[in-house]
């Protein structure tokens, strides 16, 4: 998983590669800390180059959101490819979370 950043006037894009799966979350989470850290406003997943998304990245998404919202901020997603955004769907996830 390799994470990346790009500050915009109105939020910070965060474009992640590879897969969010078991293996990767912790580094996602630890990643992701950091990023909420050094920034304020929304952010938004770019998550076109993501081929895989396992139940553990799900569940670090939403802690991401969550952790997010408690401080009053906004988190999006986009670029979801077919086969990840079947995974949000039947999952649930796309409910939960807000996907552009």
């Amino acid at each position: 998983m390799n994470v990346s950043q790009e500050q915009h006037p109105d939020h910070l894009l965060v474009r992640l590669s590879g897969r969010l799966d078991t293996l990767s979350t912790k580094s996602f989470d630890g990643q992701m800390a950091e990023v909420m850290n050094g920034s304020a406003g929304a952010i938004v997943i770019d998550m076109s180059d993501v081929d895989f998304v396992a139940s553990a990245g799900l569940r670090s998404l939403l802690t991401t959101a969550k952790q997010l919202r408690t401080a009053n901020r906004d988190l999006a997603l986009s670029g979801l490819r077919p086969s990840v955004r079947e995974v949000f769907d039947i999952s649930g996830f796309s409910t939960i979370l807000k996907i552009r």
